[in-house]
């Protein structure tokens, strides 16, 4: 549900006008939680339109009918409520040193191998999703003062536009902590798939359920501690660049 909300409110915050479209998706926002109950026609008629213009506008924002976007709510329902609950400062910072030990496993090979993608790659796309899209736009921030330009765009719906431009000279870094986004009912998973260029994907999700997308899994912490995810990435970022640094000196 996290991550359609973000998605809805990005196209409502770009929209130049308040045209059909527009309309659909603060009707979306209004009914958010009844949207997994709705059929295809109950939500034409919330919305004041016909079924197949609720279907066309699902496959803006990036899902494949009305059916896919109802299925992502439900598939992602609880969870956001379930990791987000309030931690003592005792155990966010058990949970946070969790994380951090799983960083210090990551091998120096890889961390290697991903620097020199980055280093190599001409055009550099980095998908944030949810909660994650500013940290996204930090690690794009950091690169750039680094010399790597690369791009962020916060827009759902135009990320996968972008992704589907690149070439093998190119690279995608993708940020999914918990890996929901990456699930075979949403259309960002077969962009993704089908995309040319390198492929990293930063989780604590089981690396082993996406090595058949992506050439690098950079696993970075536990489910379990998905609370403190935004401030592992920080960490993480600040890693990278700094092997980056002692990678390529002369940047």
């Amino acid at each position: 549900m996290e991550q359609l909300i973000y998605t809805l409110l990005a196209y409502i915050n770009n929209s130049l006008e308040k045209d059909i479209n527009y309309s659909i998706a603060n009707s979306f926002l209004e009914n958010i939680h009844h949207i997994e109950g709705y059929s295809l026609e109950m939500a034409a008629e919330v919305c004041n339109v016909a079924p197949s213009t609720i279907n066309r506008f699902c496959k803006r924002i990036g899902f494949r009918n009305f059916s896919n976007l109802r299925n992502s709510v439900a598939f992602q329902g609880g969870m956001y409520e379930a990791n987000e609950k309030h931690l003592s400062a005792a155990t966010f910072e058990a949970k946070l040193k969790e994380n951090v030990e799983i960083m210090k496993k990551i091998s120096k090979e890889q961390m290697e191998r991903i620097i020199k993608k980055i280093n190599e790659s001409k055009r550099i796309v980095i998908l944030g999703f949810e909660k994650h899209q500013i940290q996204a736009m930090e690690l794009q921030k950091q690169l750039f003062l680094l010399g790597k330009l690369c791009e962020c765009n916060t827009n759902f719906f135009k990320q996968l536009e972008t992704v589907s431009h690149l070439t093998e000279e190119d690279m995608i870094i993708t940020i999914s902590i918990e890996g929901n986004i990456l699930t075979e009912a949403l259309a960002i998973n077969e962009k993704i798939k089908a995309a040319n260029g390198k492929k990293l994907l930063i989780t604590f999700s089981d690396p082993e359920k996406h090595k058949y997308v992506f050439d690098e899994v950079l696993h970075c912490g536990k489910i379990e501690n998905s609370a403190v995810s935004s401030y592992t990435l920080l960490r993480l970022f600040d890693i990278l660049i700094y092997h980056y640094q002692k990678q390529y000196p002369s940047y």
